[in-house]
């Protein structure tokens, strides 16, 4: 058995590809592997997803501040990054069937 209570790796590493505003680009990030309870106990308290966003990622490899205050600045500056870095968390946590 490989899939045991616990055994999930603690940090997801994943790199997006990010289109829109007539450019494609790359933001490397690292999320905590935080659990699907947990995130939906900060959207029932009332958290906005700026607030979110620094309790799910590590790190990014951007200049903008990983704050609540950085992610309102990124996504006034590139709307739809919150989306996109939901989205990708999301991803980079789901498990799926592969090849079967």
């Amino acid at each position: 058995m490989s899939l045991k209570k616990g055994g999930g790796p603690k940090t997801l590493p994943v790199a997006l590809t990010i289109t829109g505003q007539g450019s494609s680009d790359k933001l490397d990030l690292v999320y905590h592997n935080r659990k699907t309870s947990e995130v939906t106990a900060m959207i029932e308290a009332g958290a906005t997803m700026a607030a979110i966003i620094p309790y799910l990622v590590e790190s990014w490899d951007t200049d903008f501040a990983l704050t609540e205050e950085g992610v309102t600045e990124f996504e006034d500056e590139y709307p739809g990054m919150v989306a996109a870095v939901m989205a990708g968390f999301w991803r980079a946590r789901n498990k799926a069937v592969e090849g079967n």
